[in-house]
C-alpha cells in the first residue's frame, strides 16, 4: 500500500466517516466567540430583511382590508425586529466584555437553537466552515451558561464522552467521577447518547465530543436539559486517542454542582 493510501485510510475506527477530512493532524478546532456573533448579526439582518419583504409584499391587500391592518403590522414588525436587535446586542455584549448580561434572557434554548441553525446555513453561504462556527458557538453558550451556573446535585451531572477517547483520559475522569460522584457515560453516536440520556435522566449534561456531534446532540437535547459543550482535542486527528482539559471538567462541575446530605 503506497503512502498515499495510507494517508487515505488511516488507522481508526470512526475516522474513516469524518466527511471533509484530508489527513492533516489538527489539535482542535479552536475559533473565536466573536466569529458566531458576526455570523449571527449576518443571520438576523436576513431574518428582518426576508420579514421587512414580506410586509412589503402584502402591505397593499391589509390597507384594502382594513385602515388598521396596515399600522398594526408595521408596529408588529418593528417590535420584532427591535427583540431581535435587543437580543443580538446582548450577545455581542457578552462575547466582546466576556461579562454576559441578563444570560436567563438570551438562553432561551429553542431560540438559541433556532438561531444556530439558521447562522450555520448563512455561515455555509459565506463560507465559513461548520465545524469552525460550532467550536465559536459553543465558547459562547459556555460563556453565558457559566455566568448563572445552574445548581444541580453532583449525581445529577452527567459527563458524556466519545468512545474515542484515549485509555489514560478514561481512567482520569473515572478517577474525578468516584471523587465527585457525578454520572459518566460513553456513547458512539446520538441515538445511543439519547437513549442514555432517557434513561439516567440527568439534570445538567457536560458533554465532549467533536464539534459535529456537540452540534447533534445539543439541538436534540438543549431544549429540554442544560448542556455545555466541549469540543475535544484530537493529537491524532479526529475519531482515535481524542483528549479533554481535565482541570476544565472539573472546574465545571465544581461550579454547577451542589452536594446533597445524606
Amino acid at each position: 500500500m503506497s503512502e498515499k493510501d495510507t494517508r487515505e485510510k488511516p488507522d481508526r475506527r470512526l475516522g474513516d466517516e469524518w466527511v471533509g477530512w484530508d489527513g492533516e493532524i489538527v489539535n482542535s478546532t479552536d475559533a473565536d466567540p466573536r466569529i458566531f456573533v458576526g455570523m449571527a448579526m449576518a443571520a438576523i439582518a436576513a431574518i428582518l430583511g426576508v420579514t421587512a419583504l414580506f410586509v412589503w409584499l402584502i402591505y397593499p391587500r391589509l390597507v384594502q382590508m382594513s385602515s388598521m391592518a396596515g399600522p398594526i403590522m408595521n408596529f408588529s414588525y418593528f417590535a420584532f425586529a427591535s427583540i431581535l436587535v435587543a437580543w443580538l446586542i446582548l450577545f455581542i455584549w457578552g462575547a466582546l466584555t466576556k461579562r454576559p448580561f441578563l444570560s436567563g434572557l438570551v438562553v432561551v434554548p429553542k431560540l438559541v437553537n433556532l438561531l444556530l441553525d439558521i447562522t450555520i446555513k448563512v455561515g455555509k453561504v459565506i463560507g465559513v466552515p461548520k465545524d469552525r462556527l460550532v467550536n465559536s458557538f459553543l465558547k459562547l453558550h459556555n460563556l453565558f451558561i457559566d455566568s448563572d451556573p445552574r445548581q444541580v446535585p453532583t449525581d445529577k451531572i452527567m459527563l458524556l464522552l466519545p468512545r474515542c477517547l484515549s485509555k489514560e483520559m478514561f481512567k482520569s475522569l473515572k478517577s474525578m467521577r468516584d471523587s465527585y460522584g457525578f454520572i459518566m457515560a460513553t456513547a458512539g453516536g446520538g441515538g445511543e447518547a439519547r437513549n442514555k440520556i432517557r434513561k439516567l435522566r440527568p439534570g445538567l449534561i457536560i458533554a465532549v465530543a467533536c464539534e459535529r456531534d456537540l452540534l447533534t446532540g445539543f439541538i436534540d437535547v438543549n431544549p429540554h436539559i442544560p448542556v455545555i459543550g466541549y469540543p475535544n482535542i484530537r493529537p491524532s486527528g479526529p475519531c482515535k486517542d481524542t483528549e479533554v482539559d481535565l482541570q476544565t471538567i472539573e472546574d465545571t462541575v465544581k461550579r454547577h454542582s451542589v452536594q446533597t446530605s445524606n
